[in-house]
């Protein structure tokens, strides 16, 4: 399934050759240490993530938890006490439609507490957007709670282009928040 063991890019975590262009733009904000993710995004990943996410086989999380645990751990082996995972959320709309949210499947896999410190405000589908699009987004998000913490980890299923999770870290900067990475299942 093309885990990812040594990524070339030490920003975002992809391991494709050659020079990261998403992480030369993202770098330059310092709104993450890093992203990691588990999988190298493939034909096969495309099919799972479909039927996970949009045809809501929620149980197809369980047999990915073991790696999603091992790579996080290896990705992030010494973090904070009171690191908090931030699951990126889904407009509510999305949300009574798929009846849960993938991202937070993904939080529930690993050791830390979830808090929903994010409230998505428009829900247009990131699926529907090309690469420009995605880049030229508005912020849908704004601030939904507080919380006392040393590091936010953003949790997604997917990163493409590095927008939902850049978009995500600057209303958490703006708000005070300045420790956070993400992980995602793939990239």
């Amino acid at each position: 399934m093309y885990v990812i063991e040594k990524p070339t890019c030490q920003y975002c975590g992809r391991n494709d050759p050659g020079i990261c262009n998403d992480c030369n733009r993202w770098r330059s904000h310092k709104l993450i240490n890093k992203n990691r993710a588990v999988y190298r995004y493939n034909p096969f990943l495309k099919d799972l993530i479909a039927r996970f996410k949009y045809r809501g086989d929620y149980i197809l999380i369980e047999p990915l938890s073991l790696m999603i645990q091992k790579t996080f751990k290896m990705s992030y082996p010494k973090l904070p006490k009171k690191t908090v995972l931030v699951p990126i959320p889904l407009s509510s709309e999305r949300l009574r439609s798929r009846g849960f949210n993938q991202a937070e499947a993904v939080a529930k896999c690993l050791p830390y507490p979830s808090v929903q410190l994010l409230k998505r405000t428009e829900g247009e589908k990131q699926a529907k957007k090309n690469r420009k699009q995605r880049l030229r987004m508005n912020n849908p998000f704004e601030l939904f709670n507080q919380v006392d913490t040393e590091l936010i980890m953003l949790i997604d299923d997917i990163y493409t282009t590095g927008a939902t999770i850049h978009h995500a870290a600057l209303i958490l900067q703006k708000n005070g928040y300045r420790n956070i990475s993400s992980f995602t299942l793939v990239r």
